[in-house]
């Protein structure tokens, strides 16, 4: 039985804004140089910054397999389904690699003619998602792939049934496998993070993702609030312990210590995706957990993730000139969150509204 798909998902539009301030906050505490490496804040805040990025990959399966069936993409068109994805991604992809590329930033590789045609037609993920000309734009780049390969993923659904996933998600996942386990260390140092971000250690995240959309349409139960914070609240303890320790960030990125964070992750974003949502604020009431009024800024939050995750190495760089520290953090954090909100009401609703028509 497929059970109905909400208007939204609350909980994941707020989970969305706190990976995308984890990113942020993440970059900016290395940038400004705030904690020692190995300390206990250093070792949480490496974890909430990587592990959120792979959040965002498996979030974005859940929501193609959830929203995108094979039916839904047919009715709407290959090409308008495949023009408003991509749409939704582009425009402030395109407004920060000009930013960058105008004023001579240096946030990817050296820019070239090659590597500006990529990013503006988002085909890099096909050769390396580090040929972004913006900080964190790999994440842009194996999105992408993701979008473009979908429709075959669901025809193929369609037509042979649901165990075409989970083949693909076990096949994605064995071609992770080289490059956690060994790959990725093997390197020399300056290369460990061009062979993490390839999309053959990636994909299989969104895989797991849908896999979770597969079943969300299909399981009619939901987590009461009650139970959803207390199983979130362990996750979140599960992955912040710090225990084991480490200093070299990219320790807890590979190995099999990476399958366990990555487990824990992915069970966040199921958490949220199968919570029942909060009901619209009201007057408190005795035993009422009436979260809705701090949930409404999360949720907003979340809608402004995707402008905080490109502002914010714009906003270091302008800020860390005249302010050190964890005031330049507050000031850099507070900047991309503004400017975020700005490109939401500005680049994207209008786009959104043109998509819809």
């Amino acid at each position: 039985m497929n059970a109905s798909a909400p208007a939204r998902f609350q909980s994941l539009d707020a989970l969305r804004g706190l990976l995308a301030l984890g990113v942020a906050v993440y970059h900016l505490s290395v940038w400004f140089g705030l904690t020692p490496s190995g300390s206990f804040s250093n070792m949480a805040l490496a974890k909430a910054g990587n592990y959120s990025v792979s959040a965002f990959f498996v979030l974005t399966g859940f929501l193609l397999a959830r929203t995108a069936p094979w039916a839904s993409i047919a009715k709407q068109g290959l090409g308008p389904w495949a023009q408003k994805r991509l749409l939704r991604l582009a425009p402030l992809f395109w407004i920060a690699v000009s930013v960058d590329l105008a004023f001579g930033l240096g946030m990817g590789p050296t820019p070239n003619a090659r590597f500006i045609v990529e990013n503006y037609t988002l085909t890099f993920g096909l050769f390396h998602p580090n040929h972004a000309l913006v900080t964190g734009g790999w994440y842009v780049g194996v999105a992408v792939l993701a979008y473009v390969a979908w429709p075959l993923v669901a025809w193929l659904m369609e037509k042979a049934g649901a165990w075409v996933l989970s083949l693909l998600f076990a096949g994605l996942l064995a071609w992770s496998l080289p490059s956690t386990l060994h790959g990725v260390m093997a390197e020399e140092q300056w290369n460990r993070f061009h062979v993490y971000v390839l999309p053959g250690n990636q994909l299989f995240l969104v895989a797991l993702g849908a896999l979770g959309g597969w079943a969300h349409r299909r399981i009619e139960g939901r987590l009461g609030h009650r139970t959803f914070l207390l199983a979130t609240g362990l996750v979140v303890w599960a992955i912040f312990r710090p225990f084991p320790w480490f200093g070299d960030h990219l320790a807890i990125l590979t190995g099999p210590l990476r399958y366990r964070y990555l487990l824990l992750v992915s069970l966040l974003v199921l958490l949220a995706a199968f919570h029942r949502g909060w009901p619209d604020a009201g007057p408190a009431e005795p035993g009422n957990l009436n979260v809705a009024r701090w949930m409404k800024p999360m949720v907003l939050l979340g809608s402004w993730s995707y402008g905080i995750y490109l502002a914010h190495p714009f906003l270091q760089r302008l800020v860390a000139p005249h302010v050190a520290g964890w005031t330049g953090l507050l000031l850099a954090l507070g900047g991309s969150i503004l400017v975020a909100a700005a490109a939401e009401r500005w680049v994207e609703q209008p786009l959104s509204r043109w998509l819809s028509r």
